[in-house]
């Protein structure tokens, strides 16, 4: 191979690659690629790909010299690589910004090149591997960019040939690199199939067998929420799922950029494969694995809330088996989903009560359109079930928090700021604090904000907030998100936009935030006990979470009964647990009892249960002690001694 790698007097960023469009166009790229009539072809944003650019990536960024060393290294014990042809898709590229432009191409499927890619890589920092393998899949090839108007023609096209390409094999005895000046260079795989083999973690948990659990994600909310409870319980209990109506009542039904990389995110913390999974898809077959610790990415490309994607992953990632890190791209404060300072000042302190551990940090806030955000989630291993959580009793307010923030220095008006929205808050709890930061956000923007959250004394918290706003200066045109007046008075303005649903709120006498019952669904579904909930009334989110909880979840309860304008939810926990030293070959077991077909005595009334081993062991303190002083009971009661 010529050249010494890294990035020199070229100017080009070197990369490798695999041509899978052989001489006999084995794979039945060319003949495909030339069936897409040109009417249809988007032209001045990729057109029709030729044969020497049918091409899947290997590694990126290339820049070093010990890059291409290390390639050549791995090469020399590397078989020459299986390829298969696992989907043909149909997907919009969101790169593309000046127009709607669609990609028709196809999904590659090769434990040999994943192989390759996971050797290479476990050589470079974690924060680093993305750099050079940041996508998920194993493998993609663009045949054909089709224009927006010809959509639906296209999504025909593939569906009409879809059958015939699946399955398709090729094998291919070399990669190329690509040095600084654009110049290609044959790399031999010349290994006997002794290595590099694949990459093998200690995994929990396990995949059940049988077709995938039917979710029809039309129902009740009908949109996210669907995604992300039914993909958090399928990688918790290694249930294959299929999700088909997505979002079938929306404008734009199918996934969004957000929902794809919240599945994907799922599909990665428990290391297993997803079918159908593009912008735009209307169903999709999650196939998790086993559960371990481990560092995950995630990016969808836009202001998707990443308060959204934590929802998704959170719970799974407690339960990996270890310490656990996620960095997440997208928006942290945007429209219709929950804002970063109530995953921070709500979510996490109550499921704190709960017993799970994590820390959230945020080196960039993320806005419509661009996002750009970047969040931080560390979380760590629990030792045993959540606990349940008491939240029926509200209590009474007891200090009033409110977070303002900007993008840019206020200068002068700062003070004059902290004061009238400290004013502007004064009724909603005895003892109010106002605190104000300077944020850096992504793209150079200037907004402000406001979120509060006030705290009872019984631990309850309700969250309200103002969305975030240009700054005088900052932004273009006119809408909800330009502010007016001066910065006293948009900051007095933000605060009445916070504090008016968090009165509303306060007055109904719920002990439950309104966006906080759904969240709590899963966690408390899963622990060990009975958690209470009293809410002023159940969202249509919080009952599309127990609809998907009681689908999924053996033994879990939900019992709701009327408090005059309130509704009291208790949850029956099913005590979720995996016990250290699950592999890849156990069963996914929680801690709750299991009946066992057992026959009855004559004269006695009987229940016989099992648990699996270390079940009390690992157990919360409390349900231990519970059990203890039933079995004491039972055994007075007989005349016996435990």
């Amino acid at each position: 191979v010529g050249g010494k790698g890294g990035k020199g007097g070229g100017g080009k960023v070197p990369w490798s690659f695999c041509h899978v469009c052989d001489d006999p166009d084995s794979l039945g790229l060319m003949a495909l690629s030339q069936k897409v009539p040109d009417t249809w072809v988007d032209w001045r944003h990729g057109g029709r790909r030729q044969r020497d650019r049918m091409h899947s990536t290997v590694l990126l960024n290339m820049t070093e010299a010990r890059h291409l060393e290390r390639l050549k290294r791995l090469a020399e014990s590397t078989a020459p690589l299986q390829i298969e042809v696992r989907e043909l898709f149909c997907q919009r590229v969101d790169r593309i910004k000046d127009a709607e432009v669609y990609c028709i191409g196809i999904g590659l499927a090769s434990e040999s090149l994943r192989a390759l890619k996971d050797a290479w890589t476990s050589e470079e920092q974690a924060e680093r591997r993305q750099t050079h393998v940041p996508y998920d899949s194993e493998g993609h090839v663009s045949l054909v960019y089709v224009r927006g108007e010809c959509r639906q023609q296209a999504e025909s096209f593939v569906e009409q040939h879809r059958s015939g390409m699946q399955g398709g094999r090729l094998t291919l005895d070399h990669v190329t690199y690509q040095d600084e000046f654009g110049k290609d260079h044959r790399i031999a795989l010349t290994g006997r199939g002794d290595g590099p083999p694949p990459r093998k973690v200690a995994r929990r948990g396990s995949t059940k067998a049988g077709p995938p659990k039917e979710i029809d994600g039309s129902v009740l909310e009908g949109g996210g929420q669907i995604l992300r409870m039914s993909s958090s319980y399928s990688v918790l209990f290694g249930q294959p799922i299929h999700i088909a109506k997505i979002r079938a009542g929306r404008s734009k039904p199918g996934l969004a950029a957000q929902h794809l990389e919240s599945l994907r995110l799922a599909r990665d913390v428990s290391a297993g494969s997803m079918t159908n999974d593009w912008i735009g898809s209307c169903d999709v077959t999650l196939t998790p694995g086993g559960l371990s610790p481990g560092t995950f990415w995630a990016d969808p490309g836009t202001a998707g809330a990443i308060t959204l994607m934590v929802q998704a992953s959170l719970v799974p990632l407690l339960f990996a088996g270890g310490d656990c890190k996620c960095e997440l791209k997208g928006g942290t404060d945007v429209s219709w989903s929950p804002p970063l300072d109530f995953l921070r000042h709500v979510l996490r302190p109550t499921l704190a009560r709960m017993g799970a551990s994590f820390d959230v940090d945020c080196p960039l806030r993320g806005f419509f359109p661009a996002g750009g955000g970047h969040v931080q989630v560390q979380t760590r291993a629990l030792e045993g079930p959540l606990s349940a959580v008491d939240l029926g009793d509200r209590g009474a307010p007891k200090i009033a928090k409110g977070r303002m923030y900007s993008t840019k220095p206020l200068g002068n008006d700062e003070q004059a700021v902290v004061q009238v929205v400290r004013g502007a808050l004064a009724d909603l709890a005895p003892e109010v604090i106002v605190e104000f930061s300077v944020v850096p956000g992504a793209n150079n923007v200037g907004k402000y904000w406001l979120d509060v959250v006030v705290e009872t004394s019984t631990g309850a918290l309700f969250h309200g907030g103002a969305e975030a706003k240009d700054l005088p200066g900052f932004g273009k045109g006119w809408g909800k998100n330009k502010g007016s007046g001066t910065l006293p008075e948009r900051f007095q303005a933000a605060a009445a936009e916070a504090a008016e649903p968090l009165r509303k709120q306060l007055a109904t006498g719920a002990a439950v935030d309104c966006h906080l019952a759904d969240q709590l669904i899963l966690p408390a579904s899963l622990a060990a006990g009975t958690s209470r909930l009293l809410v002023a009334e159940l969202s249509m989110h919080a009952r599309t979470a127990i609809h998907i909880a009681e689908l999924m979840v053996p033994g879990v309860k939900f019992r709701e009964e009327k408090r005059g304008d309130l509704s009291l939810l208790e949850i029956d926990g099913v005590a979720y647990f995996l016990p250290e030293g699950d592999d890849a070959g156990s069963v996914v077991t929680a801690v709750a009892p299991t009946a066992l077909a057992m026959p009855a005595l004559d004269g006695y009334d009987e229940d016989i249960v099992s648990l699996p081993a270390g079940g009390l062991t690992k157990a919360a303190p409390g349900l231990r002690e519970g059990f203890e002083n039933d079995m004491a009971g039972v055994a007075e009661g007989g005349g016996g001694k435990m």
